[in-house]
């Protein structure tokens, strides 16, 4: 009988900042397997000093990605598992790793979630904020018609939503999001979340933005309050049709398109539908 003799590809969930929020589970995985495969070797060195574990780690970031990918999926092939970890909290999250999973995943090596800390989960748990669940945008564009059609589809989206963001952009971002969410929209801005200098700062977008003027350090998550939906029924067309376009983009039907939004605009799912077939019209017309 053939077995498949490969490894298995570990993300592994670390902490966002206190040592001590690391499972018990997680710290076998990184005690058993063959390699880590980390962000920044020597920020998990810390954590692997703290826990008395000797794993071999190699760097994986972006910047040579490619090149690691290939030495990963040699050791997996070969039998080695290998963990996966960022700096801080899970990976493929705002975080490397999602091209490493995606090459595992494509030559049929098993993918195990060792759920941990989470940022994400961190301030939603905590945030205390009204809305029709949750966005997760990450890190915002920094500039142009990306960051502007962000803003923008923030403002009109119900749920609440959650960016990361870093400390020398925080004031300007908040700025932002006041100017096109509305001075008064209720936000929190966690500030080194679990660290020694834990902050949790709540108020409007402009009473934060005010707080946060100036510089600050540390690892920053915001979270917004959705919009009220009598807001998202004075929507512009200008701003349906980017958002109808957003869908789209991500493979959308104009049925799935119209279902979606009009649930969490609060608007006519025939509109919605109508506008997304004069966008996928305009799509074929322009590739034809």
């Amino acid at each position: 009988m053939i077995t498949d003799r490969r490894g298995v590809l570990y993300v592994v969930g670390t902490p966002i900042g206190n040592l001590e929020d690391i499972t018990l589970r997680a710290l076998r995985i990184l005690k058993s397997v063959s390699l880590i495969a980390a962000e920044d070797t020597r920020v998990t060195a810390r954590l692997l000093a703290r826990h008395v574990i000797d794993t071999k780690c190699i760097s994986f970031r972006e910047q040579n990605a490619k090149r690691a990918i290939l030495q990963i999926l040699e050791q997996l092939e070969t039998g080695a598992s290998v963990a996966l970890v960022s700096d801080a909290g899970t990976p493929s999250i705002s975080d490397p790793g999602e091209q490493l999973v995606a090459a595992a995943a494509a030559a049929n090596i098993v993918v195990s979630p060792i759920p941990g800390p989470s940022a994400l989960a961190a301030a939603m748990s905590t945030a205390a904020l009204p809305g029709d669940g949750v966005r997760f945008i990450g890190f915002l564009p920094r500039s142009g018609k990306d960051r502007k059609r962000r803003l923008r589809s923030t403002a009109m989206d119900p749920s609440c939503t959650v960016i990361y963001e870093s400390p020398h952009r925080l004031g300007n971002t908040l700025v932002d999001l006041a100017s096109v969410c509305g001075a008064t929209r209720s936000a929190v801005v966690f500030r080194e979340l679990t660290k020694l200098h834990e902050e949790l700062a709540r108020g409007t977008l402009k009473e934060l933005a005010d707080r946060f003027a100036n510089n600050v350090k540390g690892e920053i998550t915001i979270v917004i309050a959705g919009a009220k939906t009598i807001d998202a029924e004075d929507i512009s067309n200008e701003m349906l049709s980017e958002l109808v376009a957003n869908e789209i983009k991500r493979g959308r039907s104009a049925k799935d398109t119209a279902a979606s939004l009009s649930l969490s605009l609060g608007i006519p799912k025939k509109k919605v539908y109508t506008v997304a077939v004069e966008i996928i019209g305009r799509n074929r017309d322009s590739q034809s």
